[in-house]
Parts: structure tokens; sequence; C-alpha cells
């Protein structure tokens, strides 16, 4: 028996002699025609992520002159490497409790590939050096802590580390993880605004309760205070550029607002 198909490049063989009948179906011939449509689809997705090359284009207008120079100097690979790990560390320090994560990573990457940069890992503001300091990068993260999608980055750094992907391979999962194409649609939802507008409240009322002991009255009051933060956040993120470094202070004035509303009339 012969399978083929129009994309791909190789062809499938059955057995026909050795396939058991048992009862009214063929189970060992299924197990096999699983196996061997695994296997295509397999080897027809590497035929066709091999074959893709990142898009420089799509680079900022910064970065993009930066690889350009350390093309011409060290060759498209090293070049891409400075890129993808300066596209790495901005990801994973969105969540300003992961410098210790980012900067064991980066040093990892920057042995390996003996690459020629160093780095400064600030609370919203990160510094990269690059080729001995002919070269500074500077840019503000804003927080923005979603576990699922630096996780999915992360995986992509160690995956470059060992081995396990190109350059090439891993900046396109990058951009991808970005567009979220490797996330449920329910995770897109919550990911971003409006959907995050239910997350907040759920996630300020809940750990008022478990964590701190709070009560129903306080449930209802730390509801309020998330659902507040994700408007305010949401105006700021629709507003966009330096605004979004403003999240946490304004937030952070508004719940204790709120709260010392609620304890001085209602407490």
């Amino acid at each position: 028996m012969e399978s083929t198909t129009d994309d791909q490049q190789h062809t499938v063989m059955f057995d026909s002699d050795n396939i058991q009948q048992t009862g009214g179906g063929t189970h060992d011939s299924s197990s096999r025609w699983q196996k061997a449509t695994y296997d295509a689809k397999s080897i027809r997705q590497k035929i066709t992520f091999s074959g893709r090359k990142f898009d420089v284009k799509t680079l900022p207008v910064d970065l993009y002159r930066v690889y350009e120079t350390l093309k011409i100097r060290s060759g498209e690979e090293y070049a891409l490497t400075n890129v993808f790990m300066i596209r790495t560390a901005i990801e994973l320090h969105r969540a300003w409790h992961n410098t210790l994560l980012t900067a064991k990573i980066l040093q990892q990457l920057k042995d390996k590939f003996q690459v020629r940069m160093t780095w400064e890992l600030g609370v919203i503001k990160l510094k990269f050096h690059v080729e001995d300091g002919s070269h500074e990068l500077q840019y503000k993260v804003p927080y923005d802590y979603d576990s699922e999608y630096q996780d999915l980055y992360m995986k992509i750094a160690v995956a470059y580390l060992d081995g396990h992907m190109t350059v090439h391979q891993a900046l396109i999962y990058q951009s991808d993880t970005k567009r979220g194409k490797h996330t449920a649609k329910s995770g897109l939802f919550i990911r971003d605004f409006p959907g995050r507008l239910l997350v907040y409240p759920l996630e300020a009322a809940t750990c008022a309760v478990i964590f701190f002991g709070g009560d129903w009255y306080d449930f209802g009051v730390t509801a309020l205070t998330g659902f507040v933060s994700g408007l305010i956040e949401y105006l700021l993120v629709t507003i966009g550029g330096s605004a979004k470094l403003m999240v946490d202070v304004i937030v952070g004035v508004s719940t204790g607002l709120i709260a010392s509303l609620f304890y001085r009339y209602d407490g």
C-alpha cells in the first residue's frame, strides 16, 4: 500500500502481508496509518519550516541598523544571534522579577556563540552594548507578566542554545509567538484587552481571599480595584508610547484611593 500527497517529496510504504485482521477492523493497519500520517506531517513541517528565512526587514530601525553592521563584520548568523539575544531579553524582562533568569540565559547564549555583548537590566530600562560598546541600544520595557508567553520565549531560547533549531527558526518562532500563533483562542482573549478586564477583578479578589484571609467584603472591594486597574491600563495601552510606563504608578494611586474610601466611610 502506498500513500502520497502533492506537497510532500517522499513516499510512505506499508507491508500489506503483515496486517492482521481483528474483528470488524484492522487494528494494526490503523496504528500504522496513524504513525505514517504523523511522520508524513512531521516531515512536511520540517521541510517547509527549514526552508524559511527570518525577514530582517521586520526589525525596528535601530536594531536593523546594528544587524547590517554586524553582518558585514562577522556574518549573518552572528548578527542574527545578537538580534535574537536582544529580543529574548526584552520579552523575558517584561516580568521584572525575571531579571536573574534573563541574565542567565543571555550569558549562556553569549558564551556558546562567542557574542561580544554586555547588558544592563534595569527595572524598566534595558541597555545593550554591542561589539564592546561600538553600538548601544536602550529600551524601556513596561511590565506585563504573561507566564505562557514568557515560557514560550524561554523554551525557544533553550532550544536554540541546545542546537535544536537554527537562528532563523528561533527568530521565526519568536515572531509567531508574539503574533499569538502558538496560543489557544481563549488564551489570546485574556492576553489582551478587552479580555483582560475580566481577569484583573477575578485575580485581585481571589488573591485577597486565598492569600490574605479576606472575607466576601474584601472580595468585592478588591474586585472593584482590579476592574478599575484594568480600565486604567486599557486606557494607557490604547494611548501607547511612554504612557504605558505610567501604568503601575496610576494603578497604585487608584487602588489606594478606593481602598481608603471604603476604609474611611464603610470600614
